[in-house]
């Protein structure tokens, strides 16, 4: 019963004298944070704004160079007086994670068919010329053979979210040039993973499942699940869910849909050894045609 007290009452008596004696407040329940801490927050992200602003229009460029500017000289790196540095990584994953997911909606699939191989190949390439670069400077340097693919396999990936936001602002993401650079980067990004996970299980004890459990697990969602999410499940949805209710409130069951999915194909693409990025994108390309 005391400590219900103190949660409903806010822990007055520890706030009172707090007060009382002109010092930050702390109470037993609850994640407190200082005057600094929130401080420097809007500042950090005031900054970032304005960089992006300076960036997109004084300098003619994407609003994300500014962005990424004021990243790397407010954070860690440089001065270093961003709080809780940790908060703001989740906080942009999280907004990977949506981007990702409006990849999948935006996928346009009457352009996605007139571009074919050509996405594929483009994928392919550019992912594995990077990486072959990347492994062979690492040899070059007298860098082992680990390390050399680890150094390429960082060079592979294309960054989706950059990639869209650029796209988006440039009004390009639409058309077929964004179409196939989305597509691109969706596929490329699986190649590399494909082998950071080839290069996770040389560490450990090479089995034959430990090498084929991720190129096949990302094969699948990628084949399989995009296959379901373009030509099984809107049919299935629009047939036995939305028809049962109005109109008006298909929009919301649909996203309710989309993230129930999400929140599934996370953890499965997760602990199958692919990417979990794999998941939320064909959680929203379940949706492109909508």
């Amino acid at each position: 019963i005391e400590h219900a007290s103190r949660f409903l009452a806010g822990d007055a008596d520890a706030d009172h004298d707090a007060d009382h004696h002109g010092e930050e407040h702390h109470s037993e329940f609850g994640v407190h944070v200082t005057y600094d801490d929130i401080y420097y927050s809007l500042l950090f992200l005031t900054a970032i704004y304005v960089s992006g602003q300076i960036a997109a229009h004084i300098l003619r460029m994407p609003s994300l160079v500014g962005e990424i500017a004021a990243g790397i000289i407010l954070g860690p790196p440089l001065a270093g007086i961003v709080p809780i540095p940790q908060a703001f990584v989740l906080l942009g994953e999280i907004g990977l994670l949506l981007l990702v997911i409006e990849a999948g909606i935006d996928i346009d699939l009457g352009t996605l068919k007139l571009i074919g191989a050509r996405g594929v190949i483009i994928a392919f390439l550019g992912s594995i010329f990077p990486i072959g670069i990347g492994v062979m400077l690492a040899l070059a340097l007298g860098i082992d053979m680990k390390g050399a693919i680890a150094t390429g396999a960082s060079f592979g990936p294309t960054s989706l979210g950059i990639a869209l936001n650029i796209l988006r602002s440039g009004g390009i993401l639409n058309t077929p040039v964004g179409q196939l650079i989305i597509s691109a980067a969706v596929i490329d990004d699986m190649i590399a993973l494909v082998v950071l996970s080839q290069l996770r299980a040389l560490t450990g004890e090479v089995t034959v499942a430990s090498v084929l459990i991720p190129v096949m697990s990302a094969l699948g969602f990628l084949l399989i699940g995009g296959f379901m999410a373009i030509y099984v499940l809107p049919p299935i949805i629009s047939k036995y869910i939305l028809s049962r209710f109005p109109s008006e409130v298909h929009d919301k069951l649909e996203l309710l849909i989309m993230f129930s999915m999400l929140l599934l194909l996370m953890p499965a693409t997760f602990y199958a050894k692919a990417s979990f990025l794999m998941g939320a994108f064909v959680a929203g390309l379940t949706f492109c045609s909508s």
